[in-house]
């Protein structure tokens, strides 16, 4: 069956590879109307006077907002730096940079002018360029489009998406300039930090909206896109994001409701650790607890995924799982000890998830040197596994949480044979209350998945448990400092404390 694979960026390029290339909107104010500033702004590789003529090329535009989408939630992107990197789950036991960057970010001690928050803000800002300009051909063509329908719901694919990217930038940063519609360089200094509230409240209308438009599922070469109940999820966690608890939970629920996703993840009648282990192969594309997923493919010159090679040991005598040959990685997300230890005895999830170290195929001695096999892929070089970015363990637990209802936390248990909360076999004395029992299970079932300090920050907890640990973070450390050269470029944008 043919899938739905977003092709890569087509439709702009920048002449410059400074890491400030990329903020299309932002970053590049630029200070005049000279060549070398004008070098920075995107140039268009297929003019709109040749293009947006016809339906195929405008679900074309439109597909190259889902491989934003892809290149955001990649490796080293927002969600990976913020959800992962600055949590209790990783650290950097050793690595191939020449910066501290990375260390940086894990410690909670950044500098204004980290690279590697710089490449994740610009390679956002890139992605919002390319989906406003995507609406707004949508909105204007002339087209008439073969179905019905079929204009709106792309117009809604699209903004489902640009809210999802807005999303994550709001929680890394807090306030961010907010643009809905393609700028000039000149019109972009004007664009300030919004009110996160703003932002918010816009991203809730934006995917009501969208949900409207948006069917419940879709198959064929389309299984993958964003679907109502794909809208829904994003949107409960932008009402997280505003504390509307009751909003949320309704979405939530709709979700569960629909009995459109299942924890059988496999499909194959029965509810078992097989399921999860299924979830993380290679080949496993859109299973049925699939809610928000991107799309890579294996292979030289295909949209390839990259977190495998960022993740894995950078250790010279490192190899992949019946692989003989060297593939050394380049260290980042080693899984802390203090997570390995989180898994309950007998959980499999743990065996799933990581690996504890490898063996020395020359001299057999074992390196404890622990990595994430979430990302597991035999094709090293191009892996084309897809990754999970809303799956409907995660919707159950937040539903949990939000009714203070063991029941949904005991189907996320069971299905890997753990006892209940609640029985006399739970581990009740080290997660003595609900609340921590969830914030357990979201974490080793979510391990890798770019949730954890997502989840410490809206519950309030990430504070006093990472200074338990030793990380020196505060209050003021729960968003990152905007990129220094955003603020060289435009003075008037402000700095976070």
């Amino acid at each position: 069956m043919k899938r739905f694979i977003p092709p890569v960026t087509l439709l702009y390029k920048s002449t410059v590879t400074s890491p400030v290339v990329y903020f299309l909107l932002f970053s590049l104010l630029f200070s005049s109307c000279t060549k070398n500033a004008l070098d920075l702004y995107p140039e268009t590789t297929l003019t709109e006077g040749v293009f947006y003529k016809n339906e195929s090329q405008l679900i074309q535009a439109v597909n190259d907002a889902y491989r934003q989408l892809e290149r955001i939630y990649d490796a080293g992107g927002v969600p990976d730096i913020y959800g992962e990197l600055a949590s209790d789950n990783v650290f950097i036991k050793a690595t191939s940079g020449g910066n501290s960057w990375s260390e940086d970010i894990n410690r909670h001690d950044i500098d204004a002018d980290n690279g590697k928050l710089a490449t994740a803000w610009n390679t956002a800002y890139n992605g919002i360029y390319i989906i406003n300009n995507a609406i707004e051909q949508l909105e204007k063509t002339t087209v008439t489009f073969s179905t019905v329908g079929l204009k709106e719901r792309l117009l809604a694919e699209a903004k489902a998406i640009r809210a999802l990217i807005y999303f994550n930038l709001v929680q890394a940063w807090g306030g961010v300039p907010f643009p809905l519609k393609v700028v000039s360089p000149q019109e972009s200094y004007n664009y300030l930090r919004e009110d996160k509230t703003i932002i918010l409240a816009q991203l809730v209308n934006d995917l009501k909206a969208a949900k409207l438009d948006l069917p419940p599922s879709y198959t064929g070469a389309n299984a993958g896109r964003i679907t109502q109940y794909g809208a829904s999820a994003i949107l409960a966690y932008v009402y997280l994001a505003q504390n509307d608890k009751a909003n949320a939970t309704q979405e939530l629920k709709s979700i569960i409701e629909s009995n459109a996703f299942s924890l059988d993840a496999n499909s194959d009648g029965a509810i078992n650790a097989a399921d999860y282990a299924h979830l993380f192969k290679a080949a496993t594309k859109n299973s049925k607890e699939s809610i928000v997923e991107i799309q890579y493919i294996a292979g030289q010159n295909q949209v390839n995924s990259t977190h495998q090679t960022e993740y894995a040991p950078w250790d010279f005598a490192f190899h992949l799982p019946g692989s003989t040959v060297t593939f050394r990685g380049n260290g980042l997300n080693t899984p802390t000890n203090d997570l390995i230890n989180e898994y309950e005895t007998g959980d499999p999830r743990k065996d799933l998830s990581l690996a504890t170290g490898f063996n020395d195929l020359q001299t057999g001695n074992f390196i404890a040197y622990p990595y994430t096999l979430k990302f597991y892929d035999p094709t090293f070089l191009y892996p084309g596994q897809n990754v999970e970015i809303i799956r409907y363990a995660d919707i159950l637990l937040l539903y949990a949480e939000l009714t203070s209802d063991a029941t949904y936390l005991n189907q996320v248990r069971r299905r890997v044979g753990l006892p209940d909360y609640g029985s006399a076999l739970y581990p009740s004395g080290k997660y003595s209350t609900l609340a921590l029992a969830i914030e357990h299970e979201r974490r080793v079932e979510l391990a890798f998945e770019f949730h954890r300090f997502f989840d410490l920050v809206r519950t309030g907890r990430a504070v006093s448990v990472l200074q338990s640990k030793g990380i020196n973070t505060s209050s003021n450390k729960l968003v990152f400092p905007i990129p220094q050269s955003v603020i060289d470029i435009n003075p008037r944008i402000t700095q976070n404390p």
